[in-house]
Parts: C-alpha cells; structure tokens; sequence
C-alpha cells in the first residue's frame, strides 16, 4: 500500500463539482489532511481469529469551501485503507485491499451569498475523489459511511444564530443525506468514467464492473415500511433515452450485512460512533446484527425520541482511465500533516472565540483562521468559477379565483308535518 493521498487532488475534485453550481459565483477549496497513521483494525475482535490478520492505516481529512474570504461550509471525514489476509476453506490465504470513508461532518455557516446546493456538491466532489484513490489501489469497491444526526452545528461555532443558515430537524435530515448521497454517488459514477456502460453490468478480465452503486439506509426503531417515507421510489437501474445505461443507486433497507451475522465480524466500528461505543461492552460478543440493530433502538444516542439513520454504499470503480487530474501520489505524503499539527487546526477552527453568528463576526473568524492556516502550513487552495445553470424554483401552486361550492342541504331538512286537529 504505497499510494498516498494528494490533497491537491481532493480540492481539485471538489472545485470541479462546485464548477456545476450556478454562474457567476467564485469559491476557493481548503483541504488539510494528516499523513497515514496505523490504527487498530475496524472489526477488533476478529484480531483473536488465528485466520485472519489486518494492517490498517488511517487518515483524516478536512475540506473547507469560502467565499469572499468568508468560511461558508466545511466537510471532515476519516479515511481507512486495510490490507487483509485470511485463510478459508481452501487453506489459500487470500489477499485484499478495501478502502473505507466515514464521513463524520458537513456544516454550513449560513454566510452563503446565494441559496444553491452548495453542501451537497461538496460532498459530491469529495466521493468523486474517493473513487480516483481507489482506483490507484486496484480496488473493485469503496465503502461510504456515514451517521446522521441532526445537530445546530457541527464545524462553525455559533453559526445555528445565523439567520442564513437553514437547520433542518431529525427527519429533514435523514432526507437530505439519502438525496446527497444518492447525488455523490450517481455524480461520482458519471464522472470518473471515460464513458457510460451499455448495458448495466461489462465484463474486464475476472472483474465485474457495475455501473450501479448498492447503497443502505436505516433508521434505529423505524421497520421496513419507513424505507418508502426516507428513500422513495429512487432504486433500480435506469436506461436513459438514447438507449445507454446511466448511473444509478440501488437503494436497500437494513445494514450491509446478514441479519444473523455476528456483529463483531462484518461490522465496521468507526471512531466516535455509537455502534462502536456499543460494541464495545463485554456482553455484546454474541450479538447478531439483527440484534444490534435492536439495542440501538433503545439507545441513548439513537433512541429516546431521537431519529437518526445509518448510510452505507459501495462505490463501483470505474474500469476505464479516469481524466483529469492526477489522483494519487506514489511518493509521499506531501503537504500532510501530522496528527499533532491536525488537532492544532480543529482547535483553531473550534476557538471559543470564533463566531459565525452574523456576518461581520464570521468573515473575522475565517480571516483569523485561514491567517493561522497559511503562516504555520502554508495549504496551497484551489479557486473554482462556477458555470452551471441557473436554479429554476418551482413557482407555488395558485388555486384558480372560483367562488366556493354552496351545498344545498335543503333536501336533507326533514320538515315537521302540520298536526290537524
């Protein structure tokens, strides 16, 4: 596992997606990531396995977006690539390489100068990147991972008092993520391929290469029949009206596992998430999935009144040669930092001190933060004009200027017979 991670390839990559938002708009990428680290492996437990060993390496990575010098959204995700050997049935030990993204933030400040899906793309550009590293690791796949829970803020302190900034609750959010990610992953198929499959799976040598992604969603406490209320009619895989296939999300209900699996073997437990925090008590051993799924129901974090969801997807790697930009560094980790120099920018950009609540506070916390950034690192940035297409609104629905029906329910007054005497 030599291939390293370019940064610069990761703001290039989020550049080119914010490219597509409407014209007239300049924003300038900041991407700060840490060299590779080794970590403990993602299914501790299987460590006890005589079968099996794992050599994982981590790296965290940070994408700011400004406009006008003034931080509007940022993205912070932990990266995970494990070398895996394990001997089956067959007694051959057998060798794998899997690439894994847990995306653990996406905030906004409220500061954006125009409403557009600027979040969104991000998030986009950023799975865009994914895909190019993965490829450099002759990989077939690359795991997307994500928590939603709905917070006021996540990376800009104080920015849930702007009045720009749009919070959504636990619902609207579990929402946006499934629109977002199926965005990112139809964006990232689309564009890191030299040109669409004709049909929905191709052949390459001994690899199957889909251009359908298989993404999972659930919803701790919520059955089967809230897959139509969060997804919606948004799975299969689509022909597009010239007769050739176009990328398309697959969507499934659950985790991306057997219900009746052990919990501790297939189930990736990420820093700071409650599967692992929950997973790590002692009499979890035994657990299925099924039942992990059920404890989390009740759980402090995913129960009691909370609605949160889990994202899964596995990323098809394009067969083709990927354009563009260089996607990996097979040198070094250039421009990276260390874990040290890392915490130094989150506590930076976490300062009591910052302060997104209005407008002039937020463009003299960017300008103390990006100062900080450029005299001790020295980042370089990638600067992106947009060139997409106008927004259209859907103009609101106005009932026609007709006067109300009058029921007439002089038929049904029974009238009181005159008595004769």
């Amino acid at each position: 596992m030599e291939v390293t991670r370019d940064y610069i390839a990761i703001a290039s990559d989020v550049a080119a997606s914010l490219r597509n938002l409407p014209s007239g708009h300049d924003f300038v990428v900041r991407v700060v990531q840490t060299a590779d680290y080794p970590i403990e492996s993602l299914t501790p437990q299987r460590r006890y396995n005589h079968f099996y060993a794992e050599n994982t390496l981590s790296r965290r990575v940070l994408i700011l977006v400004l406009q006008d010098d003034c931080l509007v959204a940022g993205l912070e995700a932990h990266e995970f690539t494990s070398l895996t050997f394990e001997v089956g049935a067959s007694r051959i030990p057998q060798q794998a390489i899997a690439v894994n993204a847990c995306i653990e933030k996406v905030d906004t400040s409220g500061e954006l100068q125009s409403r557009m899906p600027l979040a969104r793309m991000m998030v986009a550009g950023y799975v865009c990147s994914l895909q190019r590293y993965s490829k450099a690791l002759d990989v077939e796949s690359v795991g997307v991972h994500l928590f939603a829970r709905a917070q006021p803020e996540y990376l800009f302190a104080k920015s849930q008092h702007n009045p720009g900034k749009h919070t959504l609750d636990d619902i609207g959010l579990v929402k946006w993520w499934q629109h977002t990610m199926q965005h990112a992953l139809t964006y990232a198929m689309s564009n890191t391929s030299g040109s669409l499959l004709p049909v929905a799976l191709e052949s390459d040598g001994d690899k199957c290469i889909s251009d359908t992604a298989v993404a999972y969603c659930v919803v701790p406490g919520a059955d089967a029949h809230g897959a139509a209320v969060v997804l919606g009619n948004q799975s299969g895989f689509k022909i597009g009206a010239n007769g050739t296939a176009s990328p398309s999300v697959d969507w499934k209900w659950g985790l991306s596992h057997p219900a009746e699996a052990i919990a501790h073997n297939c189930v990736l437990q990420f820093p700071d998430d409650p599967i692992t925090r929950l997973l790590a008590k002692s009499h979890t051993q035994s657990w299925t999935v099924a039942m992990l799924l059920e404890m989390l129901a009740v759980s402090e974090e995913c129960g009691s009144g909370h609605r949160t969801a889990y994202f899964s997807a596995m990323l098809p790697i394009a067969s083709t040669q990927l354009p563009g930009l260089p996607g990996c560094n097979v040198t070094a980790d250039q421009g990276s930092l260390s874990f040290e120099d890392y915490d130094q920018v989150l506590v930076a950009i976490f300062d009591r001190d910052m302060d997104f609540s209005a407008t002039d506070a937020a463009k003299t916390s960017s300008r103390r933060f990006t100062e900080f950034i450029d005299q001790k690192f020295d980042i370089p940035v990638v600067a992106v004009a947009t060139n997409g297409p106008a927004i259209e609104l859907n103009p609101p629905v106005v009932a026609p200027n007709t006067p109300p029906a009058v029921n007439d329910l002089s038929s049904m007054v029974r009238k009181k017979r005159k008595v004769t005497k």
